[in-house]
């Protein structure tokens, strides 16, 4: 982190991000706060934060801190061993925006990070590379899973998720400029509007009815912050056929218009 400062101002670190690839953020000292999806989060040594494709980010202010960084596309986790696939995407994805590590895996990850370093500067073919980084990026990430599995089972919670709920996951980051109402979903997954608002519930707290519409003010507030595109641009994006019915609906979750919410950002349009 301390690198990122010295090649780009403060300014342009203060602002919303959104990349196309994950990103581990691994807190070394000092303290910040961290706004990932517009959810504030508390950081300090020993902390690691999940980053993923299209999730909008913003590092928290002061310099009084550091961190390591490892950025990766999505299909470096596409990886094989042996005749077992490893299923590197779900276990990146059943992991908590934030981990506060305990000392011995603390170290591990710093460790790994600083392996991989050194490996990027190898003199090698680039399909060995590729292997090498591809082969620690799956070993670091089976390890922090298992370490968050240990957590919850630590406190008397479960980390598993349903297939299906992964399912619905999937198919709505897809579909969710498409389709707004959960009998598509259901559809397309082969089960009743009923059994997949069981689901949801169930894992989500809230139905699937409600997930759906959450998932859609989250993907807007990205577009409203990350981009200057006219907000009726924005509604034609996320399938409304009028700006002023997405203006109601975004009013209805957020409880203020899309211009106000974007205001709050500095951002013109």
């Amino acid at each position: 982190m301390s690198d990122l400062r010295r090649r780009v101002d403060r300014a342009h670190l203060q602002r919303h991000h959104r990349y196309d690839f994950h990103m581990f953020v691994c807190v070394r000292r000092g303290k910040c706060r961290a706004v990932v999806d517009f959810s504030h989060i508390e950081c300090g040594a020993g902390s690691l934060l999940t980053i993923r494709p299209g999730q909008v980010h913003r590092f928290g202010p002061g310099s009084r801190w550091d961190a390591n960084l490892l950025l990766f596309r999505p299909e470096l986790l596409q990886t094989s061993q042996g005749e077992e696939r490893l299923q590197m995407p779900e276990l990146v994805d059943a992991l908590p925006a934030h981990l506060c590590l305990d000392r011995s895996t603390r170290r591990f990850v710093a460790d790994t990070l600083a392996r991989m370093e050194y490996e990027c500067a190898l003199d090698a073919r680039q399909p060995l590379l590729n292997w090498l980084l591809q082969s620690e990026l799956a070993t670091l990430v089976t390890r922090l899973h298992i370490f968050h599995a240990e957590q919850q089972r630590s406190v008397g919670t479960s980390s598993d998720v349903p297939e299906r709920f992964r399912l619905f996951k999937r198919l709505l980051d897809a579909k969710v400029h498409q389709w707004h109402h959960v009998s598509r979903y259901a559809h397309a997954m082969g089960c009743s509007e009923k059994t997949l608002t069981r689901i949801c519930s169930a894992v989500a707290g809230v139905g699937a009815k409600a997930f759906i519409a959450s998932r859609l003010a989250l993907e807007a507030k990205r577009l409203l912050v990350h981009t200057e595109m006219p907000i009726s641009a924005i509604a034609q994006r996320l399938g409304f056929d009028e700006a002023t019915n997405f203006t109601k609906f975004f009013r209805s979750i957020e409880g203020c218009t899309p211009g106000d919410f974007r205001r709050q950002f500095d951002v013109v349009s």
